[in-house]
């Protein structure tokens, strides 16, 4: 395909397999210009001369941007976008149609989402069910409940895929089959993690949405979590923690969703349970 013809939703996520490119960076870079500017901003080795741009890049701007053009120099925008789409996946760019709607006015907005599935999905009512991956039956079990009523009561789940009480929050809702769940995930949308979900993942793509803010092939590192789960609060009208310690990855669920002013409830739990502290 000729760059010539390429839409910007191929530069935004050719942008964002970039070495270092984090939501902050990416969305500096396209709060000031268009992706195919930023583009080739970032090919000339110019992005960091904007001052917003070079306050996202601390420490080292200079660094980052010779590393951009290094990295930018090898990539095939158009290749990047031809994979994309042979893999299902909808580039969505912050303010297109694609680009699912509860997200669009968070201050924290991703500027660029990778989705399967429908984005429908997003627009009717939505509890984020959250908790930690070490947990009890009865907290699996709560939570796979929570997820099946909901999901009956025609209420879309939102959760991250996650070992333990996301995964059993997302069995339960497609059990019921009624409203479709959405997942926020810390990967590209080709890289299953924890693998034992591949069956979840692919029900969550057929029969609701899957999302992320990584690219096809970015690798779940741990860095990627904490940053997702703002994605996961700010979706929600609500957001329920089934199990949590008093140090669990999914307070920086409870932390967003606090933020931005939406609901916290959390399940009674045993008080000698470390698994409800």
């Amino acid at each position: 395909m000729s760059s010539s013809v390429l839409p910007p939703e191929a530069y935004g996520a050719a942008l964002a397999v970039l070495p270092g490119m984090g939501p902050a960076r990416l969305a500096a870079l396209l709060d000031r210009w268009r992706p195919e500017e930023a583009w080739g901003r970032v090919l000339a080795n110019g992005a960091v001369a904007d001052p917003a741009v070079a306050a996202a890049c601390r420490p080292d701007p200079p660094g980052v941007a010779i590393a951009w053009a290094r990295a930018a120099a090898r990539v095939d925008v158009s290749a990047v976008w031809a994979a994309h789409r042979r893999a299902g996946v909808t580039v969505a760019l912050r303010g297109s149609p694609e680009y699912p709607a509860p997200l669009a006015g968070d201050h924290e907005a991703p500027a660029v989402l990778f989705l399967k599935g429908g984005g429908q999905a997003a627009t009717g009512r939505r509890v984020a069910v959250v908790g930690t991956r070490r947990c009890t039956r009865y907290g699996a079990d709560v939570a796979r409940q929570l997820g099946r009523d909901l999901s009956a009561a025609g209420v879309a789940v939102v959760s991250g895929l996650a070992l333990g009480v996301d995964g059993a929050a997302h069995e339960g809702a497609l059990a019921a089959g009624a409203a479709p769940p959405v997942a926020v995930v810390g990967s590209g949308l080709d890289v299953v993690y924890p693998r034992r979900h591949a069956r979840l993942w692919a029900g969550v793509a057929s029969s609701g949405l899957l999302l992320s803010e990584a690219p096809l092939g970015a690798r779940p590192e741990p860095w990627r979590f904490p940053v997702r789960n703002r994605i996961i609060a700010a979706l929600a009208e609500v957001v329920v923690v089934v199990e949590s310690p008093s140090r669990g990855g999914s307070l920086h669920t409870v932390d967003a969703a606090v933020a931005r002013d939406r609901p916290v409830m959390a399940v009674p739990g045993s008080v000698r349970s470390p698994a409800s502290e």
